[in-house]
């Protein structure tokens, strides 16, 4: 998948390859966040393009509803999700960084 092209792999003691992790942060509830209502069909990546035109930033969305998702990207119908709406919070570094999470170089 294009979205893992630029994430490290590192090799543990046992010699098995996996992908490295990034610690993310934690997006604290804001009055500029937007509130909706999960519709059927609707997907992390499709609400990330809808409200920051870019679907590498579904992790956002994600990471600012954690006790929504159990791994899957689907929105489930009628369950509240905010969207955080200030990504300054975030850090440049993480949403724009060069080729890391949240780029724009088309990855989904």
């Amino acid at each position: 998948m294009a979205r893992y092209n630029e994430t490290p792999i590192r090799i543990n003691r046992n010699q098995e390859r996996y992908l490295s992790t990034r610690n993310l942060p934690i997006i604290e509830p804001r009055d500029t966040d937007v509130f909706i209502i999960g519709k059927m069909g609707q997907t992390l990546p499709n609400l990330a393009h809808k409200y920051y035109n870019d679907v590498n930033l579904w992790w956002v969305i994600a990471r600012a509803n954690p006790d929504c998702f159990d791994g899957g990207i689907a929105i489930k119908p009628g369950k509240e999700y905010r969207i955080p709406a200030d990504l300054s919070q975030i850090g440049r570094e993480i949403v724009s960084g060069g080729g890391l999470l949240g780029s724009s170089n088309g990855g989904y």
